[in-house]
């Protein structure tokens, strides 16, 4: 949980609810250090309104979706208390569900003692298993509807084909390919209403819990898209041994395009 003052009046202030997962990139010894990722809601206290608050075109929606991303460092007093120096980039918006949707981005800087009901302490490397560096193969199907710059409802379906490849114990490397289609209310051509790329990445294995961070290259790409590059976000839980569900942002640097429901078939 957490409270963000903007520091201006048109933005005024965020509540925030974060998710995170938080892998350990050295675990013993008194100096440790993780990597951060989560994402979450928020409810934003001034959103844009074209008579009384025309200035602030960075979110128009009481809701908002968070993302962080950060390391952080800890030294550790004892088993169980740390103080931790943390670093992360902070974006808030509202996923394209609304115009205008510019989103905030910051950077944080955070000092803390940190007190655990367990202890931090991992097995000894020479104590654990060998890894075991499974591919794994997902088509899935993504849905999102967003409203563009005149305030019309658009509808996106989206098709994935995503192949991870094993990494290490809690990450992996990704290629995946995207077959988006835009329902848009002005096109000179059909075509203008389909996009196509590939993408590479990574993602964080946190059990049936997988969280991954991509970069794709439009081949083919619809009117509205405003450059060539683009990231996808998503967060994704194995149902059953054949079966994932979850969501994904997809963004154009800064800014959110939208957010997605995604099923899919694993194999």
């Amino acid at each position: 949980m957490g409270y963000v003052d903007f520091g201006h009046p048109d933005l005024g202030y965020a509540l925030t609810a974060l998710g995170y997962a938080e892998p350990f990139l050295k675990v013993h010894g008194t100096w440790r250090f993780s990597a951060r990722a989560g994402m979450g809601v928020a409810y934003m206290s001034n959103p844009y309104h074209a008579n009384s608050n025309p200035l602030n075109r960075t979110y128009s929606t009481k809701l908002a979706f968070p993302l962080s991303a950060g390391l952080s460092a800890y030294h550790f007093l004892n088993d169980q208390w740390a103080v931790k120096t943390s670093v992360s980039f902070e974006h808030i918006s509202n996923g394209g569900l609304k115009a205008p949707n510019l989103g905030i981005n910051y950077p944080l800087i955070a000092l803390a003692l940190e007190y655990s009901l367990d202890t931090y302490n991992g097995s000894p490397v020479r104590d654990l298993e060998p890894i075991k560096k499974q591919q794994r193969q997902e088509l899935l199907l993504a849905y999102s509807i967003k409203e563009d710059s005149v305030s019309n409802n658009q509808s996106i379906a989206t098709l994935f084909y995503n192949r991870s490849f094993g990494g290490g114990r809690i990450n992996a490397f990704t290629l995946a390919a995207m077959l988006e289609y835009r329902q848009l209310n002005v096109y000179e051509n059909a075509m203008d209403q389909w996009s196509i790329a590939p993408l590479v990445g990574n993602e964080f294995l946190l059990g049936r819990l997988r969280f991954g961070q991509q970069l794709g290259l439009y081949l083919m790409q619809a009117s509205e898209a405003p450059n060539n590059l683009f990231q996808n976000y998503y967060l994704r839980y194995q149902i059953s041994e054949h079966l994932a569900a979850g969501i994904n942002l997809k963004a154009h640097g800064r800014v959110a395009d939208y957010l997605g429901l995604q099923i899919g078939f694993v194999f």
